[in-house]
């Protein structure tokens, strides 16, 4: 039994992504701001934490999803989720929630990060606990999750590298490499 009670910079990115996404396909009108503060605190947790290709991808998730929902108010077209984030079914515990916020703190601290940078990891701290429930599960007595959490976020994380690198394919076109002609190896998650 894995009884591990903490996240990675790359899951806890994967999580605020995630529910990004979450808050995105509940909206129909404008992108909400805590969207964007989502977008900034990943951002900075990349740069800071040296995610590298994951963090590019939560990002190109992240942007992708953002794009499709600006679009639908202005048009009405309603485009598919990247992946199918109900595989996620975990919420995080209080125990997984405080790691998030303490990273999100530890990470504002960090002499590198200017003062909208640290509004945004501050705004996203308090939006995410907000939408996982922090306070209920401080008041109740739960099983710590982390481990499942974590799993289900590195499963998500491989979801969206392969559905980045299929779309790249597919806009590619007929000029994409094939095996043949000595393709560079796919950068995706070491797992």
């Amino acid at each position: 039994m894995n009884d591990r009670t903490y996240l990675t910079p790359t899951e806890a990115c994967t999580l605020i992504a995630h529910e990004a996404v979450i808050l995105l396909d509940a909206v129909e009108t404008e992108v909400p701001n805590c969207v964007s503060e989502f977008r900034t605190a990943l951002e900075t947790l990349n740069a800071v934490h040296h995610l590298g290709g994951d963090g590019q991808a939560l990002l190109a998730w992240l942007d992708t999803e953002i794009a499709s929902a600006e679009r639908f108010p202005a048009d009405g077209t309603s485009l598919p989720n990247l992946i199918d984030t109900c595989r996620l079914d975990t919420t995080p515990d209080a125990v997984a929630q405080m790691e998030l916020v303490w990273l999100l703190f530890d990470t504002a601290a960090k002499e590198e990060c200017g003062p909208e940078q640290r509004r945004a990891l501050m705004s996203t701290a308090r939006t995410i606990t907000e939408m996982c429930g922090l306070d209920d599960q401080l008041l109740s007595t739960l099983k710590p999750n982390a481990a499942n959490l974590a799993e289900g976020l590195d499963a998500e994380l491989a979801d969206v590298h392969a559905e980045l690198q299929a779309s790249a394919g597919a806009s590619a076109g007929p000029a994409r490499q094939g095996p043949e002609e000595g393709a560079a190896p796919s950068d995706g998650p070491a797992m």
